[in-house]
């Protein structure tokens, strides 16, 4: 399945289930007839291993309703037991992104966020320590195009090829459908991340099987903090 930046989080716990959207480090707390989603049998007096077991094959059929409406990837949160006994029912090894170990009962969506999104990241880019030395490299050998418009009008159109984005950068935009060109509008709210020319482009890349590095902050200042290297 293609990796994007818009993936699901699925939080175990023993009393409650919990699903939230993700869109790079934001998570959109789903709230509905499905989720969250208690755990009816709790404190029974049938095994603590079976009941779970049973709690969270129905927690994976409650979450099979948005993933068939919508199917992305899925990074699953949860202390080690609950994680374990998750891994044992075999399902959505597919789409697994990776799991993170710990109690969030009480984590804000947007803490949560914070936690998740490097391991989603790391699943996109894998560690880099060379990264600014090879966009360097590129550079010189003038394979590199940099900055918001010119990386906008090839990202949909160059395969393979490696994207550098500064991790916190975000264009208010959209992409003409015809020529690729950028649309930059003022009225767009920042806070709608369907809206970010970035978000867009980062996806395109990914489509196009190309692979996207994110760097700190300033780090790409002379190439406008966003740069893709082509392959050719």
């Amino acid at each position: 399945m293609q990796l994007s930046i818009h993936y699901y989080v699925l939080f175990l716990s023993e009393k409650k289930s919990k699903l939230y959207e993700g869109f790079r480090a934001k998570l959109i707390d789903i709230q509905d007839d499905k989720f969250p989603f208690e755990n009816s049998k709790a404190g029974n007096l049938i095994s603590k291993d079976t009941q779970l077991r049973e709690f969270f094959h129905q927690t994976d059929q409650h979450f099979a309703h948005y993933y068939q409406q919508d199917p992305l990837r899925l990074v699953v949160v949860g202390e080690t037991s609950n994680l374990t006994i998750f891994k044992a029912l075999k399902t959505r090894q597919e789409i697994l992104i990776g799991m993170v170990i710990g109690d969030y009962t009480a984590t804000s969506p947007h803490d949560l966020g914070m936690i998740v999104w490097p391991v989603v990241k790391e699943s996109i880019a894998g560690a880099n320590e060379n990264a600014l030395r090879d966009l360097e490299t590129a550079a010189r050998l003038k394979k590199v195009v940099s900055g918001i418009d010119a990386v906008g009008q090839l990202a949909g159109t160059e395969t393979y090829s490696t994207l550098y984005v500064e991790e916190d950068y975000h264009v208010k935009g959209s992409i003409h459908k015809t020529d690729n060109s950028l649309i930059i509008s003022m009225h767009v709210n920042l806070l709608e991340v369907i809206d970010d020319e970035v978000d867009i482009i980062i996806e395109k890349v990914l489509k196009m099987g190309g692979a996207v590095i994110f760097l700190n902050s300033g780090s790409l200042a002379k190439f406008e903090r966003i740069a893709l290297i082509l392959r050719g």
